[in-house]
């Protein structure tokens, strides 16, 4: 019996551990379809985030905010981190973001089928009207410009001016505005609207890490790895494909 004891104690010992999977708690808001708290199918970006952490052994947990809440308390440290960002000097010396792209995404400006809508530079702009959502940094960039800009509290309120004519374009997200387009309206409505063909901008997106953790700069290292992991796999452009066919052919 001794000898059997002995055998299984030095068996347990000589066994390669498991290593322990390391869990971590995002803060995120709701952009879908990319994340979401209320949309089963806005959780594209949750999807890719996830399964790249997941190649590090890596859990990963999200907790949803309003968006500037989920950044200040990413800021100061309540959480790992927040994503989709785009860097700005001013991130960069608040956070430590990683290196491989989660998301590039163009911003358009949306507006009816049937309007004369067209632009080339911001002095064309100057004769729309634009609408905007308080705490959208996008629309920062047209008033930079010169060119007003008339804000709401909810971001589907710029659809409804947009087809009731009380404004003319909104700038947003590619896929987000046709997401939020089919969701606000019957098809009977949603088929009026259509994009401009020239962006307003093109951005890559980031996760925003904490700065003051101690293992921030490994963390982000098994983004990175996860993520190019994904893309040569063809793992991410499947996970992208599911709403990029959903966008309808409106240019024009």
């Amino acid at each position: 019996m001794k000898k059997l004891l002995l055998s299984y104690l030095l068996l347990f010992t000589l066994s390669p551990a498991v290593p322990a999977v390391e869990s971590i708690t995002l803060a995120i808001g709701d952009w879908e379809p990319y994340t979401s708290s209320r949309e089963k199918k806005g959780k594209v970006l949750e999807l890719l985030v996830q399964e790249a952490f997941e190649l590090e052994d890596i859990h990963v947990e999200y907790k949803y905010f309003p968006w500037k809440r989920s950044f200040e308390y990413s800021r100061l440290g309540k959480f790992h981190g927040t994503f989709p960002w785009y860097r700005t000097k001013q991130r960069e010396e608040d956070f430590y973001i990683n290196n491989e792209p989660i998301l590039i995404e163009k911003t358009v400006f949306f507006h009816l089928k049937d309007s004369k809508f067209d632009w080339s530079n911001f002095d064309d702009l100057k004769k729309y009207r634009i609408g905007g959502t308080v705490g959208y940094s996008i629309t920062q960039v047209l008033e930079n410009s010169g060119i007003d800009v008339e804000y709401v509290g909810k971001e589907d309120l710029n659809y409804r001016k947009i087809l009731s004519s009380r404004i003319d374009v909104y700038p947003n997200a590619l896929n987000v505005g046709y997401y939020q387009i089919e969701m606000l309206f019957d098809d009977s409505e949603s088929t009026n609207f259509t994009h401009h063909p020239k962006p307003l901008n093109e951005k890559s997106y980031y996760m925003l890490f904490n700065k003051d953790l101690a293992n921030v700069e490994e963390l982000a290292d098994k983004l990175d790895s996860g993520l190019r992991k994904l893309k040569d796999s063809g793992r991410y452009d499947a996970i992208l494909s599911t709403f990029d066919s959903k966008i309808p052919d409106r240019k024009g």
